[in-house]
């Protein structure tokens, strides 16, 4: 609804004011009663907007958990056949019942998962049809593993080499390139049900911020109505008067504001393509002081621990010096979560980590006009940091309500870039260990064989498995499994080298890949490894357990034929040659096959 143009300013040719403001009052009080109405009925409107979305929403994370369960089960139906095939092999190579116990016991699961997997696909045409032919090459895998294992059971020779020339591999590939199509797929899916979510949550914050908008518009020009015809002629020549001049002064403010605006969007739109925390922060540092030359500071940055926060960028002149580290209890604004400002002379007030007024001038009587400013960086409840300001002189409102536009453009992207970096992190390595995981070994052991091929260096794989990891979680609990695990994580970090490789290979199994090292170096390695997991102890509970022992299978690319999984292979079944002479030993596969061709020939 249009707003009617200003009255002119009075002349000597309009000297009947008042009688003509009453006119146009009586005009427009016809339209009380409709502007009221539609007022009521954009409420109405807006609340049922809002009731609607709700449920949408809600709709919407249902289907969002629907994917993840999918993802979930296709992992675990990945892990399941993978459990299956160890235990297969780890029979084969050593003929141990509780493998073969360990076989049988978790074929069933990886058939439960895969038929779990076909019941939460049934929505979904393609990805049921993928989950029909996970299941179906997931028994394909099994087939072909019991087929060898009944081979072993009649001819072990046969079975081995029945296995070099199984097609075992390639039902593996295929069936993890099917689970990541299926993968993918739901991931897409998932994208898009959040790209949905997110335009409806668009429209109807648009819907329900214009609403509210155009409603409280019109309750405003049904009050000025209202006030207007309480007025006289002379008090609306006094008051057109005044309005003219503070029109100038509006649209003078209006233009810095609206530049204000647009400096702020497109802060905003740079700060979404930042890679790193300290590109958003030497941004926001730069455009604070473009935007208020006349204030100074610094942006605090809390550790992930929260119990301390440094200084990150820094910005102007700083009118009130600050800490360079402060705890957050030093400053109310991070206590309370809340904007705090204080006067440099209202020292009962004053954030601890702030300069101590000069008390010489104090006891003058002295007002120090100085002034500061923190703005806690706040997102989900959540502190991430600190804005710092303080200037000489006092602030203006606009320029406050600046900052603090700055700040939550600041916490937001704090946050999304933090989770991208989880993210990243979640994508690499194993949640328990810290350790990288068998996506990342299988994608960068490839290059660092090449590399080291193309450079004729060595390159060996240590196999690391944790001796009688079962019956440790069987005694003391899972828990305590996870913590020793933890425990073994930690040691590997500690005790390679930066260009060395170490990752969680699955269950209780790591795998470390030691670029440009030969067999000698990678066997003292694996020595010194296997000597302080034997000397470690983990406290659990307030329960001491450990030491636990480790055995450690050793391989060694020999030529540029050697491919990656020639190498795991080798490592895996020195492994196993060191379960089976006794645990808690080191085995070098190439020296065990050097040995054993000497003796055939």
């Amino acid at each position: 609804m249009a707003q009617p143009p200003p009255p002119s300013p009075p002349s000597p040719s309009q000297p009947a004011a008042a009688p003509r403001f009453a006119r146009l009052a009586s005009r427009y009080r016809v339209y009380r009663l409709p502007a009221f109405l539609l007022a009521a009925a954009l409420l109405a409107v807006v609340g049922l907007a809002t009731v609607v979305g709700l449920r949408s929403f809600a709709e919407s994370a249902q289907w969002v958990e629907h994917s993840y369960q999918v993802i979930a089960e296709l992992e675990s139906t990945l892990a399941a056949t993978r459990t299956v095939e160890s235990s297969a092999r780890g029979y084969r190579l050593t003929d141990r019942p509780d493998l073969h116990a360990e076989y049988l016991s978790s074929i069933p699961a990886a058939l439960s998962h895969s038929a779990q997997l076909i019941a939460l696909t049934r929505d979904n045409p393609l990805q049921h049809r993928l989950a029909r032919d996970i299941e179906r090459r997931v028994r394909q895998r099994l087939a072909e593993i019991d087929r060898l294992l009944e081979l072993h059971l009649r001819d072990p020779q046969q079975a081995r080499l029945s296995s070099l020339t199984s097609n075992g591999a390639e039902q593996m590939r295929a069936l993890t390139a099917v689970a990541d199509n299926m993968r993918e797929h739901e991931r897409s899916l998932l994208a898009s049900r959040d790209a949905r979510t997110e335009r409806n949550a668009a429209l109807l914050t648009a819907l329900v911020v214009g609403g509210l908008l155009l409603a409280l518009s019109l309750l405003a020009l049904l009050m000025l109505s209202l006030w207007q015809e309480n007025r006289r002629s002379r008090a609306l020549e006094r008051e057109s008067r005044q309005a003219l001049a503070e029109l100038e002064a509006s649209a003078a403010e209006r233009q810095r504001l609206t530049e204000r605006h647009r400096s702020l969007s497109h802060y905003a739109g740079l700060l979404q393509s930042c890679q790193t925390l300290e590109e958003a922060l030497d941004m926001t540092a730069h455009v604070i002081a473009d935007l208020i030359p006349e204030l100074g500071g610094r942006c605090y940055v809390l550790r992930a621990s929260q119990n301390l926060a440094e200084t990150a960028a820094r910005f102007g002149r700083e009118a009130i010096a600050s800490a360079d580290l402060l705890h957050p209890n030093d400053c109310w604004a991070l206590r309370r979560g809340q904007v705090h400002r204080s006067q440099a002379h209202d020292g009962g007030v004053r954030c601890a980590h702030l300069e101590r007024a000069d008390p010489q001038r104090a006891h003058a009587g002295d007002d120090d006009p100085r002034w500061s400013l923190c703005v806690p960086l706040m997102a989900q409840n959540t502190s991430l940091g600190l804005l710092c300001l303080s200037g000489a002189r006092p602030p203006r409102e606009a320029d406050l309500a600046l900052v603090q536009s700055i700040a939550e453009q600041l916490s937001l992207a704090i946050v999304n870039l933090q989770l991208r970096e989880t993210l990243r992190v979640q994508s690499l390595r194993d949640p328990l260990t810290g350790l990288f995981n068998r996506r990342y070994l299988e994608e960068n052991l490839q290059r660092e064989l090449l590399r080291c091929q193309r450079r004729h260096l060595p390159l060996s794989v240590l196999m690391l498995d944790v001796d009688h990891f079962k019956r440790f979680n069987d005694t003391h609990g899972h828990a305590a499994g996870d913590a020793l695990l933890a425990r073994i994580g930690q040691l590997l970090q500690e005790l390679v080298r930066n260009e060395d490789i170490a990752c969680r290979y699955g269950g209780e199994e790591f795998t470390i890949v030691l670029p440009e090292a030969d067999a000698e170096a990678a066997a003292q390695r694996a020595e010194r490894i296997r000597a302080a997991i034997a000397a470690t102890t983990i406290v659990h509970l307030r329960q001491t357990f450990g030491p636990a022992t480790c055995s450690i299978g050793l391989a060694t690319s020999q030529g540029e034929r050697d491919t990656p999984q020639q190498l795991l292979q080798s490592a895996d079944a020195a492994l196993y040659r060191a379960k089976a002479e006794g645990r808690d030993r080191v085995v070098d596969g190439n020296r065990s096959a050097a040995v054993a061709s000497d003796a055939r020939a």
